[in-house]
């Protein structure tokens, strides 16, 4: 069943070649089968490292029963919504809108014409808790597709009119002081003031918000707004969420106090977190605070050099959340595995510096103690023991997908935290990926998002262009490459041409394959590509003096407006180019 996707680039549809269901990828031959055979089309869209799709592949996807189900009554087709966040964001807008949350698995019943009628994220086989069961929905769209065809046809025109409305213009407005001021004042009152960061019963990095906040703090130096940043950042440098013993950050925690995570290690999360690491350092309140953004800094480039790094000269994209599928299996002790790697001493060590003395027989993660008074030195020995213990350990699955955009947002944070901590390697490594991905995805027809993936060879995705562009500028700035300086000009332009229509930007070219030509709403797990279009606007302009440059940016903003107004949250980067831009005007 599985031969189309046993021959994907995608490490996440390799994954599911070996199912039952005979599985299609997007494009023109599945929807076509759908015509032909007059079936309702099943998408599910995930990825690798995602802890949920692996639980409804072993469930559903792997179940005889359910597969025998799709494949009598539907074509199914898996996307990996890392090569295709377009299809993903066009059908997650309708899940959010319908359901009231997104997420994934991204599970969505569609026409032929690629008309949602039903959605959700993740099924279980069958209902519990609350959850409709998988099986029950299938059959119950089918016989509605069987016997009900002009309801499910009403159905989809609603959903096309919607995912048009959502593709439209939006409600304008100035993205200015008054706003800034109120947005700043937003996200300080929605701080957890015991734990920092976001409120929350699961805590994310959010690290465009410490963007943005960062950048404020230039306008408005305030006390409150000082602590805000730093206690969001040492939360999640001290916290579980933070990798201890090899680096790098942990997608996000399931609890309030940043403790325990859920496992899986994203590309674009590292990246984020050392250009937050640079944005926050000079704001420090101590010089030993900004010791510690820069080892957590150090180890994170560490574990992107050793981790991380292909054959090609680019990053890999992931580390999964499970290992043999267990969540976590690879980084959690319990306190007989600790028992055995350490000496009683050097475990009296740890629970006084890691946080292990609540570890019982409970598998549990590390942290680092606020008020520890162990020797530096003393620490550090029983981290590289923990760390070589660890490595005796089987690993993570890796998706070996190099994707452009999180490529340069590692390259961005690279040199970020280079400059700010005086780093030399970390500034040549950034640049030198620039350069690598330069290279292999700049091409007349636009930026590639994987080069050499034919799967993905005709798509050109705003947030790839964007995020290199940014990359570029940075690495021109840290060589005084003038060529670089130009090639960057150049690819900004170009981005403006192929994804903008005057000041309205969007994640495609065209609507191409999809039903509509998606825009983003605001910052998801990584920034907007249109916020970072208008930043490297703003960067451009001011460096060049481009006033023509300036006033895109500003008539950008004005869209927005509407998600800065209602959630600043999810407009960090947008929020940031907006104060420069203020800055500037003096």
């Amino acid at each position: 069943m599985g031969d189309r996707l046993a021959r994907s680039a995608s490490p996440y549809l390799v994954q599911h070649a070996g199912d039952p269901v005979d599985w299609f990828e997007w494009g023109d031959e599945a929807f076509a089968r759908a015509r032909e055979l007059d079936r309702p089309v099943l998408l599910s869209c995930g990825y690798s490292a995602c802890h949920w799709c692996h639980v409804m592949q072993a469930e559903s996807f792997r179940d005889p029963e359910t597969a025998s189900l799709l494949n009598a009554r539907y074509v199914a087709i898996k996307v990996d919504r890392e090569l295709r966040p377009d299809v993903d964001a066009v059908y997650q807008d309708y899940v959010t809108a319908t359901v009231g949350r997104g997420g994934w698995p991204l599970t969505v019943w569609m026409t032929p014409d690629k008309a949602p009628v039903f959605g959700g994220t993740y099924f279980p086989p069958q209902t519990r808790g609350g959850l409709s069961g998988f099986r029950e929905a299938l059959s119950a769209v089918a016989d509605a597709w069987d016997n009900d065809r002009a309801d499910i046809a009403t159905t989809a025109g609603s959903a096309l009119a919607f995912l048009a409305r959502q593709a439209s213009e939006r409600p304008e407005g100035p993205v200015d002081r008054a706003l800034l001021d109120y947005a700043a004042d937003y996200l300080v009152q929605l701080q957890d003031p015991l734990n920092g960061g976001l409120r929350g019963e699961m805590k994310f990095p959010q690290l465009p918000v410490i963007e943005f906040l960062v950048a404020y703090a230039g306008l408005v130096p305030d006390p409150e707004l000082l602590f805000v940043i730093e206690h969001a950042m040492l939360a999640i440098v001290r916290g579980g969420i933070f990798d201890h013993l090899g680096g790098g950050v942990h997608r996000y925690t399931v609890d309030p106090g940043w403790r325990t995570p859920h496992f899986e290690k994203m590309l674009y999360d590292q990246g984020l977190l050392l250009s937050a690491l640079a944005w926050a350092s000079p704001l420090a309140s101590s010089p030993e605070t900004r010791a510690e953004y820069a080892r957590a800094a150090r180890s994170t480039a560490e574990f992107l050099a050793r981790d991380t790094a292909g054959p090609n000269g680019l990053l890999y994209a992931a580390l999964s959340a499970d290992t043999g599928r267990v969540e976590g299996a690879s980084y959690t002790w319990t306190r007989a595995q600790l028992a055995d790697a350490l000496s009683p001493g050097e475990l009296a060590v740890a629970d006084a510096a890691l946080g292990t003395e609540t570890i019982a027989d409970e598998p549990g993660t590390l942290i680092r103690s606020v008020d520890s008074t162990q020797p530096d030195a003393a620490v550090a020995a029983v981290v590289a023991k923990l760390a070589a213990a660890r490595a005796t350990r089987p690993r993570p699955d890796v998706d070996t997908k190099t994707l452009t955009a999180w490529n340069a947002i590692a390259a961005r944070g690279l040199m970020d935290a280079g400059a700010a901590f005086g780093d030399d390697g970390m500034v040549a490594a950034g640049v030198a990926l620039t350069r690598r991905l330069v290279a292999t995805a700049v091409t007349p027809t636009g930026v590639l998002r994987q080069a050499g993936d034919p799967s993905v060879a005709h798509v050109r995705l705003l947030e790839d262009a964007a995020h290199l562009v940014s990359a570029m500028f940075g690495a021109a700035e840290a060589t005084g490459d003038a060529g670089l300086l130009a090639a960057a000009r150049d690819l900004h332009a170009d981005t403006l041409e192929r994804f903008g229509e005057g000041h309205v930007l969007y994640m495609t070219p065209e609507a191409g394959d999809l039903p509509v030509r998606p825009r983003e709403g605001g910052d998801s797990a990584v920034p907007a590509g249109s916020s970072t279009v208008i930043q490297n606007a703003v960067r451009l302009g001011l460096a060049d003096g481009d006033t023509a440059q300036l006033a895109f940016a500003r008539r950008a903003l004005r869209q927005v407006w509407a998600v800065a107004d209602f959630a600043p949250e999810q407009a960090g980067r947008a929020l940031a180019a907006a104060v420069a831009l203020e800055r500037a005007a003096g």
